[in-house]
């Protein structure tokens, strides 16, 4: 609180029996700034404080007497005058009673003694000193209980925050420890008073704190994470701060405070497992797993993605499906699944991978909720099922193979039995004419044709009753050979250039010669046709290999032997993708002379030995047809 300003009016009680003395006192107060109260004992003194409330308080004793000595006793030590104990009193008396009472009434509080005779000027002056020293000091007085109550306060937080506050000295000792550490550590705090900082933290983490306490010393905050050591059984961990403490210039110390984020550690750990969890079982899924956000973007595919679709997360992340995949396939994969029951693989889509082959995936799609409840993406899971969609072809394949084959046995059964009447009755009339008789040729011309519908019947049965095979051990090579044989001027002809790779360590496998040199010579006969202009063929085989990409689910249940696999491959101008799965269909074909029977009989013969059969092609590299024997091995 400031001084007085000279504006204010300032009160001043003057308590004196002698009316000259009381006259003599008031007499320097006489302007406006003043307001004087006069009384004549001191048995009036407590209600005109309670009425007056002085600044000053001056007693004015012109004998020596023992009323004032207890006036102002009375004002130091009484309760009811305890509001009063601020005002100053100045006495003004002989030199006889300043000797008796000086030193008890100054030690009790009292303000100033003179002595009389004292002029109007001098009093004034002595007044005008008091009441400045008075304002001085009760303005000190309330600033040191604002300083001690702001001490109290800064006390009171540091003691009770919820964060440890620590002090530490130029060597890093604590000096002062908030209540905080006995909650965190279960230590007393008495124990670890002027202990090293470093004791206190875990000895796994002193080398780094070490190093933050050196950045420290040389005036650089630092903030950092680390365990400390506790009674509990699991350590807790807190996150310092740590501020240098500078005087004049110079490091003294510093304050450290560390709050504790124990929980906030265990949290993000349960979330770190409960995510690494999460991804565990993503990438341990069969099936793949594709998200994507608002925009479309994928943000992330699981292992069994990637093997699918032979592309890498690091590879399309960031990409939408437009980028990875056909403009067709992306729509049919983003296309509205009203109705779809979720988590069910019952959408099915063709895709093109990496490598550029087509396979074939059932997939669903499903929004991706957040905590929240909000829609953050789309989660697409696939699996691929080429070999399943290989499988109910094989199937279908097989059940039309056999409706057709009793259709055609039929037909030809029919059939066979005028054809025999015609061919006999031509004969008869053949052998009754002259030589020369003309008609005699048209005679031969039915023979003629009447043979090849009768070698037409006989294609017809065998496919539709194919003959059960005669199997025995042969050699491939051996097999191949024979073909060759039939077919060598053809190539040279069409300068086709054969290449045959059968390694000698082939095992012999149990088959029906005459039906496998029908199947190669089929498909070589079919490669030849491919190849008008000339061109490659090839032929190899190889042990099969389990790991081999393009094998045949159904073979995946033959457990009783292994195979041997033979490839025949042309490099004509390949098969249109729309009817590469229709070449071994009965009565396909796409030259204008054939019946379309020859791949449905090698796809039967094939079947017959328990083998498979199957065809790649690419336009305009050439077309493959492998097929899949076994060896008679065992596993």
């Amino acid at each position: 609180m400031g001084m007085k300003r000279s504006s204010e009016t300032t009160r001043i009680l003057i308590v004196a029996e002698d009316p000259r003395l009381s006259d003599g006192l008031r007499s320097p107060f006489a302007s406006d700034s003043y307001q004087i109260r006069v009384i004549r004992s001191t048995e009036e003194t407590d209600r005109i404080l309670n009425e007056f409330k002085p600044h000053l308080i001056i007693l004015g004793l012109s004998k020596s007497g023992s009323s004032e000595h207890d006036f102002v006793c009375a004002l130091q030590q009484s309760a009811a005058l305890f509001a009063h104990h601020e005002i100053p009193v100045i006495l003004v008396s002989n030199q006889d009673m300043r000797d008796r009472f000086a030193a008890e009434l100054f030690a009790r509080g009292l303000a100033g003694w003179y002595v009389l005779p004292i002029g109007p000027h001098e009093i004034h002056e002595i007044i005008q000193n008091v009441l400045i020293q008075n304002r001085s000091l009760k303005h000190e007085s309330e600033l040191m209980q604002e300083v001690k109550r702001s001490e109290y306060r800064y006390r009171d937080l540091l003691e009770n925050a919820s964060d440890l506050i620590l002090t530490l000295d130029e060597s890093a000792r604590l000096t002062s420890l908030n209540n905080r550490f006995f909650t965190l550590t279960g230590f007393e705090k008495s124990e670890w008073l002027n202990r090293s900082f470093l004791d206190l933290i875990h000895p796994d983490r002193r080398t780094l704190v070490r190093k933050q306490l050196e950045q420290v010393q040389h005036g650089r905050s630092r903030r950092f994470e680390t365990e400390i050591l506790s009674v509990f059984p699991d350590s807790p961990v807190l996150s310092f701060s740590l501020t240098p403490i500078l005087l004049r210039g110079t490091i003294q110390g510093a304050m450290v405070i560390g709050r504790d984020v124990t929980e906030e550690k265990r949290l993000e750990r349960d979330i770190h497992d409960l995510e690494s969890f999460n991804e565990s079982i993503i990438q341990s899924m069969e099936s793949g797993l594709l998200t994507l956000d608002l925009k479309g973007r994928i943000t992330s595919l699981n292992q069994a993605g990637e093997k699918i679709l032979e592309w890498s997360v690091r590879e399309i992340a960031g990409k939408t499906l437009f980028s990875v995949f056909l403009e067709e396939e992306a729509r049919i994969l983003l296309s509205d699944s009203a109705g779809v029951a979720p988590l069910t693989l019952n959408q099915e889509a063709r895709l093109t991978v990496k490598s550029g082959r087509q396979i074939f995936v059932g997939f669903n799609k499903t929004d991706w909720i957040d905590t929240t409840g909000e829609k953050v993406g789309m989660l697409i899971s696939f699996r691929e099922i080429t070999q399943l969609k290989q499988m109910q072809s094989e199937v279908l394949r097989m059940d039309r193979l056999a409706s057709l084959g009793v259709l055609a046995s039929g037909i030809a059964h029919e059939i066979k039995n005028p054809l025999a009447g015609i061919k006999m009755m031509a004969q008869a009339c053949e052998e009754e004419m002259d030589a020369s008789d003309p008609r005699k040729e048209y005679l031969t011309r039915i023979v003629r044709q009447v043979n090849r519908l009768d070698d037409l019947l006989k294609t017809f049965f065998t496919f539709a009753k194919p003959r059960k095979p005669d199997r025995s051990l042969h050699a491939l090579g051996d097999i191949l050979e024979d073909v060759l044989q039939l077919i060598e001027k053809k190539l040279s002809y069409q300068d086709i250039t054969l290449s045959l790779s059968i390694p000698d360590t082939l095992p012999r496998i149990p088959v029906d010669s005459q039906q496998m040199q029908q199947v190669f010579l089929n498909l070589m006969l079919n490669a030849i046709d491919a190849l008008p202009q000339g061109g490659d063929l090839s032929v190899w085989a190889a042990r099969d290999s389990v790991d081999d990409e393009e094998r045949p689910a159904l073979l995946t249940d033959r457990t009783g032997s292994n195979f041997i696999r033979v490839a025949v491959s042309d490099t004509g101008p390949g098969i249109p993708g729309e009817i590469l799965n229709h070449v071994f269909d009965p009565f396909f074909t796409t030259k204008s002379d054939g019946m379309g029977l020859g791949l449905s009989i090698v796809y039967r013969i094939i079947q017959e030995h328990q083998g498979e059969i199957r065809v790649t092609s690419e336009s305009g590299k050439g077309t493959t047809f492998h097929i899949w024997l076994p060896s008679g091995e065992s596993v």
